[in-house]
C-alpha cells in the first residue's frame, strides 16, 4: 500500500485522478481524512480507528493496487463531484445520488446522542425529558449549545437545527483544528452546556482525556438506525469499485481483525450492538455467527 499526502493544487489532483483506470489492474484509492475514531492519524490509538481497520481489510482482500490519500472532508466531497476514481471507506449509506454510488452495509451505528456534563444530565433531564425534547431544548435561552462548523446531523436532527439552532448566541459553531475534540473539552468543563454526535465519538474523548460525559438519548431520533458503508464516485470507475468491494465485504465484516474492532470502539459500550450488527449489516447471512476469539 502507498500512503500518499498531496498538497498539490486541486487540477493536479483531479489529473492524476482522472488518470486512473480499472480495465486492467483494479487500483484503488481510498480517500480518508484525520477524524478520530473513525480514522486515527495519531496518538495512542493510531490506524486503529473502525475505518482504518475496515480500510486495510479491504485492502488485504482485493486485489490490484492501492492508494491512500488524506485530504479534507471538504476537498474529497469535491473530487467525487468531479467524477475523480475514489472511494471514502466511512460515510453513511443513502440511495446512490449523482455523484456517489455506495456499497452494501459495513457498519451500524447508535444514533447520535446528546453530550453535556454529568452534572448538567440530571438538570437537562428534569427540564426537557427522558428522553430529551432536543425541540424544546434548542428553544431554551438558558443552555448553551455548541457543534463543529458545518456539522450535519441527519434527517431527524438537522431540520429542528435549521429551525432552532444558530438563532441565539448561546449556540455556538466551532472552527480551527479539532473542533469536535475542543467542544467537548468546553463541555465537560462547563463552560458549555451541550453538543451532539455519535456515542463512539464521546468514547474516543473518554479514552484518550479521561474526562467524563454524559449521554442523554434524544426523543427525535432514537429509533433511528444509521448504517455506515463505502462511497464510490458515481462514474463507471466507481461501479466496478463498488461491486468489488461488495463481493469483498462478506469476509471483510467478518474478519477477526474488523470484528476485535468493532468489539472495542462499539460493542463494549452497547449491549445490543452484536445484536443490530447482525440485524442491519450481516443481514444477507443471518445465519453466519459472530465468534470473538480470545
Amino acid at each position: 500500500m502507498r500512503c500518499a499526502f498531496f498538497s498539490l493544487s486541486a487540477g493536479l489532483i483531479s489529473s492524476y485522478l482522472l488518470g486512473q483506470d480499472m480495465t486492467t489492474e483494479p487500483h484503488f484509492i481510498w480517500a480518508v481524512n484525520d477524524a478520530p475514531p473513525f480514522h486515527i492519524l495519531q496518538g495512542k490509538y493510531q490506524g486503529q480507528g473502525f475505518c482504518d481497520v475496515l480500510t486495510q481489510q479491504l485492502q488485504d482482500s482485493l486485489s490490484g493496487h492501492h492508494e491512500v490519500m488524506y485530504l479534507p472532508p471538504a476537498r474529497i466531497a469535491k473530487l467525487r463531484e468531479q467524477g475523480a476514481p475514489l472511494c471514502f471507506p466511512c460515510m453513511i449509506k443513502r440511495a446512490d445520488t449523482l455523484d456517489t454510488t455506495y456499497s452494501h452495509a459495513t457498519l451500524y451505528y447508535e444514533p447520535h446522542q446528546l453530550f453535556t456534563s454529568p452534572d448538567a444530565a440530571a438538570q437537562l433531564q428534569a427540564k426537557h425529558g427522558r428522553p430529551i425534547s432536543l425541540t424544546t431544548l434548542l428553544q431554551d435561552p438558558e443552555f448553551s449549545f455548541v457543534r463543529p462548523l458545518g456539522r450535519q446531523y441527519g434527517e431527524h436532527l438537522q431540520p429542528l437545527l435549521n429551525n432552532y439552532a444558530d438563532k441565539d448566541k448561546r449556540h455556538i459553531q466551532l472552527a480551527g483544528e479539532a473542533p469536535t475534540m475542543t467542544m467537548l473539552r468546553l463541555v465537560t468543563a462547563k463552560k458549555l452546556d451541550y453538543s451532539l454526535d455519535y456515542p463512539v465519538i464521546g468514547r474516543y474523548f473518554e479514552l484518550t482525556t479521561r474526562l467524563p460525559l454524559a449521554y442523554l438519548p434524544i426523543a427525535e431520533n432514537r429509533h433511528s438506525a444509521i448504517i455506515g458503508a463505502v462511497g464510490c464516485s458515481n462514474s463507471e470507475w466507481g461501479e466496478k469499485a463498488i461491486g468489488r468491494i461488495n463481493e469483498a465485504l462478506p469476509s471483510v465484516l467478518r474478519s477477526a481483525a474488523y470484528l476485535h474492532n468493532l468489539e472495542f470502539w462499539f460493542a463494549d459500550a452497547s449491549p445490543e450492538f452484536w445484536h443490530q450488527y447482525q440485524r442491519r449489516v450481516l443481514s444477507q447471512s443471518p445465519e453466519q455467527q459472530i465468534k470473538i476469539s480470545n
